[in-house]
């Protein structure tokens, strides 16, 4: 839902001076995980000079916006400063059809793009910007092609959710992986996650005992508080995934989690679609829509 009442600017405090902004207000931050962005203009006149300020925020978990424009004199700041907003609610949920079309569009060419960067370091190395850098390299290829780019992560979100587990779970996880639809190409944002990896180990020779051999198992715990992964398969219950400072310590490899009742033992995981910009309604923008 949208915010429906003004905020308290607090332009005594002069946070509009600041460059950068002092933006998003403390008010704003309150409400829950956001991200923002922000615009000058200045218009000169006979003897004085007029600027501009316009600041967007998102709040990534309902994607609702809200848009603060400031203006002021130059040679007068406090004595002319006026301050408008608009609040812009939670858009509908997008269609299958549109769900679908966004995985033909953008699916496959997100997966092979991170399949390439196995075994490199992606900027500084953190899993977030695995997948920001790839959806910025994918979409000015697209514009170039004059194909529509894919929406841009705004924080940890990243297009459209498709799926929410959390463990321990009151039912069972199991199966909800193909009812969502997940897919190579979607997005993995894990919270507080904590995996329970059986992993298959080389047959072994079985002490004192001629001719008999032992099947060999180990054990891996992973646990990770805010993660960033690409999905590149589906294995019944189980994701693989290519992500960033995970299976390798700031650079990119390959992983499998199990999200199934049997694997992840604690945390939050949602899946995202990444969708076209004008299906997320044309990404933050600092942009003043006149009526």
């Amino acid at each position: 839902m949208a915010h429906q009442q003004d905020f308290d600017l607090a332009l005594s405090t002069q946070w509009f001076f600041k460059e950068p902004p002092a933006f998003p207000l403390p008010s704003m931050k309150a409400l829950g995980p956001c991200t923002s962005t922000y615009n000058w203009t200045w218009e000169q006149d006979f003897n004085d000079t007029t600027k501009t300020l316009i600041c967007a925020v998102l709040w990534t978990d309902t994607k609702a916006v809200t848009k603060v424009r400031v203006t002021w004199k130059r040679s007068n700041p406090m004595g002319t400063v006026k301050a408008e907003q608009k609040h812009y609610p939670t858009p509908p949920p997008l269609s299958e059809e549109n769900l679908e079309r966004a995985h033909k569009l953008y699916g496959e060419n997100i997966a092979v793009w991170a399949e390439s960067a196995v075994g490199t370091r992606v900027g500084d190395g953190e899993c977030w910007t695995l997948i920001q850098n790839a959806l910025v390299d994918l979409a000015e290829s697209y514009r170039q092609y004059g194909k529509e780019p894919p929406l841009l992560s705004q924080g940890r979100t990243h297009g459209h959710p498709i799926l929410t587990l959390t463990a321990p779970s009151v039912g069972s996880n199991s199966g909800l992986l193909q009812l969502a639809d997940v897919r190579r190409g979607d997005i993995l944002e894990l919270k507080s996650a904590h995996f329970q990896i059986i992993t298959e180990e080389a047959p072994k020779k079985v002490p004192g005992q001629w001719g008999k051999w032992q099947k060999g198992a180990g054990e891996k715990n992973v646990r990770l508080s805010h993660h960033t992964a690409i999905v590149v398969g589906v294995e019944g219950d189980a994701v693989k995934v290519v992500e960033q400072n995970g299976s390798v310590q700031g650079g990119v490899g390959e992983e499998r989690y199990d999200l199934g009742d049997g694997g992840m033992k604690r945390g939050e995981v949602e899946v995202f679609r990444v969708i076209g910009e004008t299906m997320g309604g044309g990404g933050l923008t600092a942009e003043w829509e006149d009526e």
